[in-house]
C-alpha cells in the first residue's frame, strides 16, 4: 500500500506541472518512480499515464494547437524514437543520462538568466541546432519517454503563445507515446493483460494495478493544474518552464549519482 500511495503523490506533484506547462511529467517522475518500482515499471507506468493526460489536453485545448510547428516537431522526433528504443533495450545508459542532465542544467541556467535581464551573450544559434535538438530528443522520448527538455528548447522558440505550447506539445506527446506503447516490447505484458482482464475476467497485474492506483492522483493534478495555469501570465510562464527544465536535470544527475534508474 505504501508504494502505491508513494507512487501516486509523484504521480501528482509532477502531472500538476504538466498541466501548467505541458512538459515535465515523465522526465520529473522518472528517477523517483524507477526507485520505487523499477525502471521497466516506471517506463510502462509514465508513458501511459502521459497518454492519458495528453489525451485530456488535446481534447480540450484543441483549438490551441499549431499544427505547423506540431507536425515540424513530431516529424523530426519521430526520426529519433527507433534509435532510442534500441538504446534502451540494448545499451547501459547512466552516461547518456549524465550528459543529459548536465546540458539540461547548463542550458535552463542560461535561459532562466535571460528571463531575468541578466544574460545577454550577443550570439545566435543557428537554426538548424534547433532541429538537431528535436532529433535528440526522438532518441531520449524512445529510451526513456522522458524526451521533453529538448523539445522544449526548441518548442519555447516557436510556441511564444502559453496556450499553444501546451496544447501543441500535449499532442506530441499523445503522437509518440502511441507510436511508442505500440511498437516498444517493453508495454506487451501490460497491452495483454488488459487484453486479459477485458475478455476474461484475469486479476490484473502489477503495471495494470500500478496505473489503475495512480489514476486518482492524475486527476486531481489535472484539476488543480488547470486553476494555476490559467492564473500564470505569460512571463511567470516562460519562467516557470524553465525553472522545471533545471529541476529536470538536477533530479537527472541525482538519479544518476544515487544509480537510481
Amino acid at each position: 500500500m505504501m508504494t502505491f500511495f508513494l507512487t501516486g503523490v509523484v504521480v501528482f506533484l509532477t502531472h500538476t506541472l504538466e498541466v501548467i506547462t505541458g512538459f515535465g511529467c515523465t522526465v520529473l517522475a522518472f528517477p523517483f518512480i524507477t526507485w520505487i518500482l523499477g525502471i521497466y515499471e516506471a517506463k510502462v507506468l509514465l508513458a501511459v499515464l502521459t497518454w492519458v493526460l495528453g489525451a485530456y489536453l488535446v481534447s480540450t485545448k484543441f483549438r490551441h494547437i499549431n499544427w505547423r510547428q506540431f507536425g515540424i516537431i513530431v516529424t523530426l522526433v519521430g526520426l529519433g524514437m527507433p534509435a532510442g528504443i534500441y538504446l534502451f533495450n540494448h545499451f547501459p545508459s547512466d552516461t547518456l543520462k549524465l550528459f543529459l542532465g548536465i546540458f539540461i542544467i547548463f542550458t535552463s541556467v542560461l535561459q532562466l538568466k535571460k528571463e531575468y535581464g541578466g544574460l545577454d551573450l550577443g550570439v545566435t544559434v543557428p537554426e538548424w541546432i534547433y532541429y538537431v535538438l528535436l532529433v535528440l530528443g526522438g532518441v531520449l522520448h524512445g529510451a526513456f519517454a522522458t524526451g521533453g527538455p529538448f523539445v522544449v528548447l526548441y518548442a519555447t522558440r516557436k510556441l511564444l503563445d502559453k496556450g499553444e505550447f501546451r496544447a501543441t506539445l500535449s499532442l506530441l506527446w499523445v503522437s509518440l507515446n502511441t507510436f511508442l506503447i505500440a511498437t516498444d516490447t517493453t508495454f506487451d505484458p501490460i497491452l495483454s493483460n488488459i487484453a486479459a482482464v477485458a475478455t476474461q475476467g484475469a486479476p490484473m497485474g502489477q503495471s495494470l494495478l500500478n496505473l489503475v492506483w495512480s489514476l486518482p492522483f492524475l486527476l486531481v493534478g489535472i484539476f488543480i493544474g488547470e486553476v494555476v495555469h490559467h492564473r500564470v501570465d505569460a512571463a511567470l510562464f516562460r519562467k516557470i518552464v524553465f525553472w522545471v527544465l533545471l529541476a529536470t536535470g538536477v533530479f537527472i544527475i541525482l538519479a544518476n549519482v544515487l544509480h537510481i534508474g
